[in-house]
């Protein structure tokens, strides 16, 4: 731990910790002394440095990255979830499921790991927040800094000549049948276009944007003290007549204990990770804190918002719907809105070429059977893409559709004491939108030519939330939000929390850009208040 004192400690050094860090230390200073802010930001991942090249990679940090999903699954990240042995505190109701999430434990967090598909909210998105919160969220306070993170994560279109046959056929339709298809914008910038980063490998080469490229190196270069490898205990509170306020943190590095004393310290963990911290500190519900209650605000861990999504219908087609490479992902999504404000129940889908499987997924699947030197064949043809073999030909002539419910009017969840989501995702009230999505798509793939359409009779089922917040909601009033809309919690002095858990609800699309604008809101705000000499 090094030897001196801060006056900022941030816990989570990923979308949003990497942004807050970053600002922070770049436009605060010590409010008494106006000298440059103190800062450790911690992370229980590691952290590899180097000066960000997009397109080509800091040679200090490539080694360390890699393409091939196989050789990293399980580094770097951390998954929620029961434990073997362990026993929920409050036992899941009937109709509550678990849902899990395994999050990024390296510093850079999900901005290393994320397809890169990503936008900022939409001004609908805004009213929603500040209409929920009492706070002031609209669209004219954010807009500057959704601008700004759309500049400094290189937001934008694909290209056309990036779009497969499924793409432009997928847009055709929807415009055809009176939808209007919107991009899924990417943040990329020098892509080489190698296929293996839209998914969840990291990129060798700077390629993919976010907070660890745009914001990151700023508290490196600001002195902001990076401290890997640790897992934060808990945070340290104590009483002072009838305020609380912060006093420190206790964190695990290398299996040594340490005391770190903080007047300030900001939770940035995510949706998932924020509570069970908080819980374990002695804040929240009474019947999921460990050990002592200091403070009682049974929001915390409430109030979470998802976009719940399932796998729609498999379109096969007569000819190939894409060139049969790696790389593609969707270029639209098309949205259809139950009510006409588009506030809530937003049913939005895409259809996009059938991603071809990298040769080490084929080999397993069905499509590589055989044994022997048959299967030696097939695996020699099939992992060169320049080859138009009869199974990648199948592979490229179907394509695949996704379907998810955009705020559900009356579904909320929580996140328990092991980072666990309890949340009721197959509710009637949402499998009736996405059955509704699965139809539409439907109709659009008879548009779009295809002359078989598999999938319809599969019962559809949630097993996936596309994006998570709301644990720790921000708001005006103390009765219904953690922190209030200067970031700090209404309950302890000098406790921050800014990530996807102070989301109000969820965007309409993307998720990156969703945190990252709240969180260089936060910064401003949190500067504001307490890093301003004077």
């Amino acid at each position: 731990m090094p030897e001196q004192s801060y006056d900022l400690a941030i816990v989570g050094a990923g979308q949003a910790g990497c942004t807050l860090a970053g600002n922070i230390a770049q436009k605060g200073v010590n409010s008494t002394t106006g000298e440059p802010l103190k800062i450790a930001l911690l992370d229980r991942g590691p952290y590899f440095k180097g000066k960000p090249n997009p397109g080509y990679g800091a040679p200090e940090r490539r080694q360390m990255f890699t393409n091939i999903s196989l050789e990293f699954r399980n580094r770097y990240v951390f998954r929620t979830g029961l434990k073997s042995g362990g026993k929920r505190k409050i036992p899941l109701k009937p109709g509550e499921e678990s849902f899990l999430q395994g999050t990024a434990a390296i510093f850079g967090g999900g901005t290393l790991h994320y397809t890169a598909i990503t936008r900022v909210p939409y001004p609908v998105d805004f009213q929603v927040w500040a209409e929920e919160t009492g706070a002031d969220l609209g669209y004219q306070t954010l807009k500057p800094f959704a601008e700004q993170i759309t500049r400094d994560f290189n937001i934008h279109a694909r290209p056309e000549a990036m779009m497969t046959r499924a793409d432009l056929l997928f847009r055709d339709a929807a415009r055809s049948m009176g939808y209007s298809p919107v991009d899924a914008t990417i943040a990329k910038k020098n892509c080489l276009l190698s296929g293996y980063c839209d998914g969840p490998n990291m990129c060798r080469y700077d390629a993919r944007q976010g907070s660890f490229i745009a914001y990151l190196p700023i508290a490196e270069e600001r002195g902001v003290d990076m401290i890997p490898d640790t897992r934060v205990e808990r945070v340290l509170f104590e009483k002072k007549g009838a305020q609380v306020q912060v006093k420190g943190i206790e964190y695990t590095q290398n299996g040594v204990r340490h005391t770190l004393e903080v007047p300030r310290v900001l939770v940035s963990c995510g949706n998932y990770g924020t509570p069970p911290l908080l819980y374990r500190s002695g804040y929240g519900p009474r019947e999921l804190v460990d050990g002592e209650l200091v403070v009682e605000n049974r929001n915390v861990g409430r109030h979470t918002d998802n976009r719940p999504s399932v796998p729609g219908p498999i379109g096969v087609f007569d000819e190939p719907v894409s060139d049969g490479e790696f790389h593609h992902e969707q270029a639209y999504y098309v949205f259809h809105d139950q009510n006409s404000d588009h506030r809530y129940e937003r049913v939005t889908f895409n259809i996009r070429a059938h991603r071809i499987p990298y040769p080490h997924q084929v080999a397993l699947a069905a499509e590589g059977s055989g044994f022997g030197r048959q299967h030696k064949e097939f695996m020699r043809q099939f992992a060169d893409p320049g080859k138009m073999t009869k199974t990648r030909r199948e592979m490229a002539s179907q394509t695949r559709s996704s379907i998810e419910l955009v705020r559900p009017r009356t579904i909320r969840g929580w996140i328990n004491e092991w980072g666990e989501q309890i949340y009721a995702g197959n509710d009637p009230a949402i499998i009736k939108h996405l059955e509704q999505g699965r139809e539409l798509i439907y109709e659009m793939l008879k548009k779009m030519g295809a002359r078989e359409i598999r999938g319809m009779d599969r019962p559809l089922r949630v097993r996936h939330l596309a994006t998570y917040v709301g644990s720790c909601i921000m708001g005006a009033d103390p009765k219904s939000s953690v922190v209030d809309p200067y970031f700090e919690s209404h309950d302890i002095d000098g406790l921050f929390v800014c990530d996807g858990s102070t989301v109000p609800r969820t965007a309409s699309q993307g998720y990156a850009g969703t945190v990252a604008t709240l969180a260089l809101f936060a910064s401003s705000r949190i500067v504001e208040r307490h890093f301003q000499r004077g």
